[in-house]
């Protein structure tokens, strides 16, 4: 067994190119050598890991080009080898590698190309929610309860701070339209990102909705964020303007649970 798994481990770390042991335990024939025979694997290991990654990015490919993004996979490749059992987590560094390692004018647009799909596909195998409140449940609650209510988020939720419009850049390219032009905020706009009826959703939001969403998962009251909102939202106004948000986030298949 001990051989076997020696075996396997020089194997491995064949394909993913940090030694060239193995070529020892394979035998060399009149028809093809032993490093010919491995190549073989060698090569379809990376065939299939490019293809893995273009399915993870599917709007980078498309706005590179296939060979473009066959070098960049392939470099991706030589800088974070496939460690992980599953070939789902290959592609979780790519937008680090994009930031530190990718030489073009365009990298940062790019980049955040590559944080929307990364987090596109994170809330799509997202774990699901035992139930979605609904707006009647939000009618039970007595008046008188809630400053203290509370909400919990389905766990199929994330949202990302860009400079860039990355997001309908993406969706653009991944549906076959034209994409919009390029543009680049000075302050970052948020974007929430979560699956509702088995698909992924984004929405940008504005500031003081992402505040209070923030705020929301640190488990701020409905009173708490009556006060935070203070900051944006006038105080005869502000009461209503949560209860627009927590309407808006239950008509979004948000919540998960209400708690007073």
């Amino acid at each position: 067994m001990t051989r076997l798994h020696e075996l396997q481990q020089r194997f491995q770390d064949y394909l993913i190119g940090t030694s060239e042991e193995v070529e020892n335990d394979i035998i060399s024939s009149e028809n093809a050598l032993a490093e010919y025979r491995l190549g073989a694997y060698y090569n379809a290991c990376r065939i299939r890991l490019i293809d893995i990654l273009a399915l993870d990015y599917s709007a980078i490919e498309k706005y590179l080009g296939r060979e473009a993004f066959e070098n960049l996979a392939l470099d991706y490749l030589r800088i974070y080898p496939s460690r992980h059992p599953s070939v789902r987590w290959f592609g979780q560094h790519l937008s680090e590698y994009l930031s530190d390692q990718y030489d073009r004018e365009d990298s940062d647009f790019v980049t955040e190309i590559a944080r929307f799909e990364w987090a596109r596909g994170l809330v799509f195998d997202g774990e699901d929610a035992n139930a979605i409140v609904q707006i009647e449940d939000m009618a039970r609650v007595p008046p008188e309860s809630w400053p203290n209510l509370r909400i919990k988020f389905i766990p199929a939720l994330r949202w990302l701070d860009l400079y860039w419009n990355a997001c309908p850049y993406a969706v653009a390219l991944d549906n076959g339209e034209t994409p919009p032009d390029r543009q680049h905020n000075e302050i970052p706009v948020r974007w929430l990102i979560w699956r509702r009826k088995h698909n992924p959703n984004w929405r940008s939001l504005e500031v003081h909705e992402a505040w209070a969403i923030e705020a929301t998962q640190q488990g701020a009251s409905f009173a708490e964020l009556c006060e935070g909102l203070c900051e944006w939202i006038s105080e005869d106004q502000v009461a209503m303007t949560a209860a627009g948000l927590l309407k808006q986030w239950v008509s979004d298949e948000l919540v998960v649970r209400v708690e007073f």
